[in-house]
């Protein structure tokens, strides 16, 4: 009864009937409730073992004037019941069961052709490479819910087309949007949460054959094992990333990711050899530019967030082996940070102010600080905290706190001094203020 009703008022299109759903539900003031495209199949197909739950079945009965039980039942019946006899003597006769077979041709005909404007397609991708270039500039905590929305609708897309080339783009751009949402994840500190987010980018990837793709997806699976305390993890996703077989700068991204991995397990060999080959990676780039790349923001790695990595691992070792090092070789990797941070922020100073990530500059600038603080500089130690200690609590993200709980660890060892204790003060305040920090677990 459902589908004869929904038929003769135009509303067996999905996107006709949703719209004059949530019509009626904000009429009867449930506000704009959702019902999804394959549930909208099963309902036309009669394929409910119970009826809608009662907002539904109300809304649906202000629609088309009959209750719940008639719509859900055959058409003919009266008594809501699914069997009523012969197969003939439901649909009332051979004429009519003739025409219904017709109709059901009709309709799958245009399921297999159906496929999306090409104006609806083009707003998605420019809405992801929007989200995707101003995600460093913003608030995760802005960000995410804009991302989880733009990932769901894209996903909704996905049955409003059969056509195999719209189908592989949303699968692209909801892998995307998987990775932001990734991202998203690690800056809120919810590190497994970012690791599903990742594998699903993958499988996205995995479907349409796209190289770069996967390759992101596996360096966010890494990044959110270490992040998580499982560099052992993080050695494995990165190594399935290479599996791919990544070139130039998406071979710089894979070892560079690999560097922290191997730093997190206090591994000094692996993590110098990993930065080395990141650096030969980028060397060697011929100045291809993949589909990720094209896109930019987030996905564009350059060379301000690849200094910064190699100056995280060898600072990440220093503090995981610091106490097997002689003096000596402390100075030399704390020398090296300081190189790495000096030439990442000369490089995103550098950047046009719409460009400039302020989350990306702190977390530069904590290490600096915290090479300073090793070697004993306080006086640039805090000339170059200042800058940090300007950041919005809502930008204080979890690799932000991360890096300043270091700074603090290294400060708790530096010789006592009304200098050093001040600091620390200003430190604890800080990290105690972010609004990231104040999330509860699972938020």
């Amino acid at each position: 009864m459902l589908r004869q009703l929904a038929q003769s008022k135009g509303l067996l299109p999905y996107r006709m009937f949703l719209r004059a759903y949530q019509d009626s539900a904000e009429s009867l003031g449930y506000g704009r409730l959702h019902v999804g495209p394959r549930t909208w199949k099963r309902w036309l197909a009669g394929d409910v073992r119970s009826k809608p739950y009662a907002t539904s079945c109300q809304v649906l009965q202000t629609m088309f004037g009959r209750p719940a039980d008639e719509l859900f039942a055959l058409a003919g019946t009266t008594d809501g019941a699914h069997q009523v006899g012969p197969l003939l003597e439901a649909h009332g006769g051979m004429y009519e069961m003739m025409m219904d077979a017709a109709g059901r041709s009709r309709d799958a005909a245009g399921e297999a052709e159906r496929e999306l404007g090409q104006a609806a397609l083009e707003a998605a991708q420019d809405d992801i490479v929007d989200l995707a270039r101003s995600y460093l500039l913003r608030s995760p905590m802005e960000m995410f819910p804009k991302l989880a929305a733009k990932r769901d609708e894209i996903i909704s897309m996905r049955e409003e087309t059969r056509k195999p080339a719209q189908l592989g783009e949303l699968n692209f751009l909801a892998g995307v949007a998987s990775c932001l949402l990734a991202e998203a994840c690690v800056d809120l500190g919810e590190t497994r949460h970012a690791n599903e987010h990742a594998r699903a980018a993958w499988s996205y990837a995995n479907s349409i054959d796209h190289m770069p793709l996967a390759v992101w997806a596996r360096g966010m699976m890494a990044t959110s094992a270490y992040w998580a305390g499982r560099p052992r993890d993080a050695v494995n996703a990165i190594g399935r990333a290479a599996q791919h077989g990544p070139v130039g700068i998406s071979a710089s991204r894979v070892h560079s990711i690999e560097a922290r991995a191997w730093s997190h397990m206090g591994d000094k060999d692996r993590t110098v050899a990993a930065i080395h080959a990141a650096m030969d990676a980028r060397a060697a780039d011929q100045g291809h530019v993949d589909e990720l790349q094209t896109i930019g923001g987030v996905f564009d790695w350059d060379p301000v967030r690849e200094q910064r990595c190699y100056s995280s691992a060898l600072l990440q070792l220093l503090q995981v082996r610091g106490g097997d090092f002689d003096p000596a070789a402390v100075r030399d990797f704390t020398g090296q940070v300081l190189a790495h941070t000096r030439q990442a922020l000369d490089d995103a100073l550098a950047l046009p102010v719409d460009q400039r990530s302020a989350t990306v500059e702190a977390t530069i600038r904590t290490e600096m600080t915290t090479a300073f603080v090793i070697l004993g500089d306080m006086l640039n130690a805090r000339q170059t905290l200042n800058d940090v200690l300007s950041l919005p609590a809502n930008m204080r993200t979890f690799p932000v706190l991360h890096r300043l709980n270091g700074l603090t660890s290294q400060l708790a060892k530096a010789q006592p001094a009304r200098q050093v204790r001040g600091l620390s003060d200003e430190l604890t305040e800080f990290i105690q203020s972010s609004t990231v920090r104040a999330l509860p677990p699972g938020s």
